[in-house]
C-alpha cells in the first residue's frame, strides 16, 4: 500500500511530518462502507463503451435505490419492463436502445448467469412479452422479467432483500412478545408474593 505524508502535532504542540499508510476505506469502525461493498461486487462487470454485447445478455443499470434490468436482443437494443423508470405510472415491456436503457448511467453485464435457455430462445422469450403492461414492483418487475426470460422463473433478489428487513423486524418482535408472555406469569407470582408479605 502506498504511504502518504501526514503532519501530526505532539502534546507539546511541535509538528512533525510522518509517512503513514492511508486509512482503509473498506472498513470504518469495523463496518464495511457502502462504496467498498459496491467495489467488491463480483456478479457484474462494466460494459465498455462500444462493446458488442452477447445476444441474450442480462444487463443492469443502477438507479437511485435499485438496479434496473433488461435483456440485450442485438443491434444495440434492450427489452425491459419500463415499469416506473420514467414516471409514477407503470410502463409496458418495450424495446429501447442501449443508451435509453442506461439513461446516462453506467451499464453492466450480469455475470455467472445460469440460463436455462440458449441466447436465441432468451431473445424470443423477451420479445414475446412486448407490450405487456402488468408491472408490479413486488411480483412482476424488470428483474422478474429477465429471470423469466433466462430461466423460466420469475424471481427478484432485490425484492427479497427489501422484504428481508421488515421480516427480520417482525420475527424479532414476535420473539420479544413470546418471551414477555413466558415471563408474565413469573412477574404476577412475584407481585402477589410481594403484596402478601
Amino acid at each position: 500500500m502506498e504511504r502518504v505524508k501526514a503532519t501530526v502535532a505532539d502534546v507539546s504542540g511541535t509538528t512533525h511530518v510522518a509517512s503513514v499508510a492511508p486509512r482503509s476505506t473498506v472498513y470504518l469502525n469495523g463496518r464495511a462502507t457502502r462504496p467498498s461493498l459496491r467495489r467488491l461486487r463480483t456478479d457484474r462487470r462494466p460494459a465498455a463503451p462500444g462493446e458488442v454485447l452477447p445476444l441474450g445478455a442480462h444487463l443492469l443499470a443502477p438507479r437511485r435505490g435499485y438496479t434496473h434490468h433488461g435483456i440485450h436482443v442485438g443491434g444495440g437494443r434492450v427489452v425491459h419492463y419500463a415499469g416506473l423508470v420514467r414516471s409514477r405510472l407503470r410502463g409496458p415491456v418495450e424495446v429501447v436502445t442501449l443508451d435509453a436503457f442506461a439513461d446516462g448511467r453506467a451499464l453492466y453485464v450480469k455475470l455467472n448467469v445460469r440460463a436455462t435457455y440458449d441466447a436465441e430462445t432468451i431473445v424470443a422469450r423477451a420479445l414475446s412479452r412486448l407490450g405487456e403492461n402488468r408491472y408490479r414492483i413486488t411480483s412482476n418487475n424488470c428483474e422478474h422479467f429477465c429471470e423469466w426470460c433466462l430461466r423460466g422463473e420469475s424471481h427478484s433478489e432485490q425484492v427479497e432483500r427489501w422484504l428481508a428487513g421488515p421480516r427480520r423486524i417482525l420475527a424479532n418482535l414476535g420473539q420479544l412478545v413470546a418471551a414477555s408472555l413466558r415471563f408474565a406469569p413469573r412477574l404476577r407470582r412475584a407481585r402477589s408474593r410481594a403484596t402478601a408479605s
